[in-house]
């Protein structure tokens, strides 16, 4: 079967770092896309591959507690797909700023293609003080 593109959406939760959204032992879902999937020729549903994108920018303050992980996730259809740790360093002894680029793949199974919509969700969660300056999301679905 030929490459089939099927869909290719955006989600920019904020374009400027100002004003922060702060992560204080909080989690918080900066990306939402519905990649389309209809239009997918009938030998293709099980052929279906996704390359998901995003990006944050962070502020990461100084921590008083052991561990200094910002953890990142993906969801398909709220299923957990791709999960990555920023872990930080407790030594730090001023605020770091990080530019955080991710890129996750998925092979979403024929029923959830066949559903005609895939949902995909970028959440982040600290269990130290962040906050996130410009972010965004974005997928491509692709077929054959």
């Amino acid at each position: 079967m030929a490459i089939q593109f099927l869909d290719m959406r955006m989600s920019q939760d904020s374009t400027m770092d100002t004003p922060p959204v702060s992560l204080a032992r909080n989690g918080y879902q900066f990306g939402n896309i519905g990649l389309q999937t209809t239009g997918i020729a009938p030998g293709n549903v099980s052929l279906v591959r996704v390359t998901l994108s995003a990006y944050v920018r962070l502020t990461i303050y100084p921590s008083v507690i052991v561990s200094n992980d910002i953890t990142f996730g993906i969801y398909r259809n709220n299923t957990l797909i791709f999960s990555t740790v920023y872990p930080g360093d407790i030594n730090e002894q001023s605020n770091v700023n990080e530019l955080v680029n991710i890129t996750a793949v998925d092979y979403p199974p024929a029923a959830d293609v066949l559903a005609g919509q895939i949902q995909y969700t970028a959440v982040v969660s600290a269990i130290r003080n962040a906050d996130l300056g410009a972010r965004s999301f974005s997928g491509i679905a692709v077929a054959g």
